[in-house]
């Protein structure tokens, strides 16, 4: 994986330590804006950007809330605007498309930005799509969203910290806002969206739940959500336990046995993963009939739910949508 952006921020003037996840330092260099990639390295701005790709729908979501749509020339993954209910669908539905999925590194060359965006937390991920070393041959900046742990896996290790908390979408955004000069309107943002998370306050004892991204087949791993995701982080906040907080990945797999043996009480169907062999709802009644996850209390009792993972897999605007829905759900019964 290349090299993942977090960042800390310094501009025109000395500016005190703001709180950011990782290892922070600042700088300040003239009237340059330099912000800390997740392994120390400066990338700076001489000015605010002026042409952007977004190389998916999640960055896009982020500036549009910034009020910087027109800075975007293109995007790529518009998928994560079909789950966007907000004021700003609208506008987000006329950024020109260069890919359904994330755009290959000659569709992005060819649009020539100033910038190239990404809410995952490397570039060069999906297979042809751009690399940090692509984006310095096309002479483009590159900001990614950051993950607890990125500075040590870069280096080569591995990270088990969980992630219990929404800090990389509010960093992505102060990044933005920097980035950018509307600093006043990303630290509003950030204080709506943690006026939201903190309005959530589940009671009573937090049930084991199962996240399920795929129906589960006999002989095969499930796949579920590590301690280390956005999703982890929700249903922490959503006042739920994670079944597997000993796994860290995205995408992890964990035998049904040890679903089980460690019997949920209730199960978190996140829908709409490209790998799913089918979507929405049609997954969720799926899930509910499968036998390998018959005995178990969740199903037993009805608590089986679900949330798209548009909302909950990649730091953005749309994880206070998903926190709420999921804590509505686990609270208040099953959809």
């Amino acid at each position: 994986m290349m090299r993942r952006l977090t960042f800390c921020l310094a501009v025109m003037l000395p500016l005190a330590a703001v709180g950011c996840g990782g290892d922070v330092r600042l700088a300040a260099t003239g009237s340059s804006i330099v912000v800390k990639d997740c392994a120390g390295k400066d990338v700076t701005f001489s000015e605010p950007p002026a042409k952007v790709v977004t190389l998916d729908g999640y960055a896009a979501q982020t500036m549009a809330r910034l009020g910087l749509t027109g800075k975007i020339a293109a995007t790529g993954y518009p998928a994560p605007f079909t789950a966007d209910t907000s004021p700003y669908k609208e506008e987000l539905a006329k950024i020109p498309v260069l890919a359904e999925r994330v755009p290959v590194t000659e569709v992005v060359a060819g649009q020539r930005p100033d910038l190239v965006l990404t809410g995952f937390s490397a570039f060069g991920g999906p297979p042809g799509s751009p690399k940090d070393t692509d984006l310095t041959t096309m002479n483009a900046k590159g900001l990614a969203a950051c993950m607890p742990g990125d500075g040590m896996a870069m280096s080569g290790g591995t990270s088990s910290q969980a992630l219990t908390d929404l800090e990389p979408t509010y960093d992505y955004i102060r990044k933005l806002g920097t980035v950018f000069g509307v600093q006043d309107h990303a630290d509003k943002l950030v204080a709506e969206l943690r006026a939201r998370q903190e309005a959530v306050k589940p009671q009573g004892p937090k049930p084991r739940v199962m996240i399920v991204q795929d129906n589960p087949v006999a002989g095969q791993p499930i796949k579920t959500s590590g301690s280390g995701t956005i999703a982890h982080a929700v249903l922490t906040l959503a006042g739920g336990e994670n079944l597997f907080p000993d796994v860290h990945a995205m995408h992890a797999d964990v035998s049904p046995e040890q679903v089980v043996k460690r019997d949920p009480q209730a199960i978190w169907v996140i829908t709409d993963y490209t790998f799913a062999k089918v979507k929405g709802q049609e997954l969720v009644d799926q899930v509910k009939l499968n036998p390998l996850l018959s005995e178990t209390t969740a199903v037993k009792q009805g608590k089986v739910f679900s949330t798209s993972q548009y909302l909950v897999s990649f730091p953005g605007p749309l994880n206070l949508d998903g926190l709420e829905q999921l804590a509505a759900d686990l609270h208040a019964g099953s959809s």
